[in-house]
């Protein structure tokens, strides 16, 4: 009376529907991703392509209303 090994059933079948959906969710994720890592370089562009100089005008002071008591 030897041990024998368990017998494992075979895996269930893969429906190919499943896996052509799986594959077409993938690449909208992936498309997504690209399109807001895409946002996000745009917006740092904008800060990026401002001179360095800062603003060169005079700013206009004058006597606030908490400076006149």
């Amino acid at each position: 009376m030897g041990l024998k090994a368990p017998v494992m059933p075979p895996p269930p079948a893969v429906d190919p529907e499943v896996a052509t959906k799986e594959a077409e969710s993938a690449a909208k994720l992936e498309a997504e991703k690209k399109k807001a890592i895409s946002l996000r370089k745009k917006g740092m562009g904008g800060t990026i392509l401002t001179g360095g100089q800062g603003v060169e005008e005079e700013a206009t002071t004058g006597k606030s209303v908490l400076s006149s008591y």
